[in-house]
């Protein structure tokens, strides 16, 4: 192979480089909340959306290539909210993610959806406002695991530790 194909290939390939935080401390400081988190998923797909419910709670995005008959493994690469205060419930966030697939709206969030669109997993968890605070729920998930595609919502202490990093 000649050195310019390299060159070429390494440019194409670079778009799916991400840099993960394996941070155990993080996850040893982890303090699961007073509330039971009953995690479920749908492959990410216009024709889930119905499934994901109309409740307030925290979604997440995982890479998942589920190829080979490998076992299990995923990569954690958003996790947000759907805000106590808002309109938005889990299944209208996963419509506001279809809208942004199609419309760069939100650039980084663009480029996640496309790049890894076959092996894109929608996780949730129902949450109720009334016994969880959303926003500190949030803080705290993001806090132990950071994913890359976060850029704030972070603890003040985390968020200035990653954002030197990335």
């Amino acid at each position: 192979m000649a050195y310019q194909d390299v060159i070429d290939q390494q440019k194409d390939v670079s778009i799916y480089q991400r840099s993960f935080f394996l941070w155990k401390e993080q996850w040893d400081a982890y303090t699961a909340p007073a509330i039971g988190l009953d995690w479920q998923y749908v492959k990410f797909e216009s024709n889930n959306a119905n499934k994901v419910p109309t409740e307030k709670g925290i979604y997440a995005f995982f890479i998942e290539p589920r190829i080979g008959n490998f076992p299990a493994h995923g990569y954690l690469i958003y996790l947000g909210q759907t805000g106590h205060k808002s309109e938005r419930d889990l299944q209208k966030r996963f419509r506001d993610y279809l809208y942004y697939k199609r419309h760069p709206k939100r650039r980084r969030i663009h480029l996640m959806l496309n790049t890894w669109e076959n092996y894109l997993y929608f996780y949730y968890v129902e949450v109720d406002p009334a016994d969880m605070d959303l926003k500190q729920l949030e803080r705290m998930l993001l806090d132990t695991f950071t994913p890359p595609f976060v850029e704030r919502g972070y603890s003040a202490e985390v968020g200035d530790i990653i954002k030197g990093l990335r």
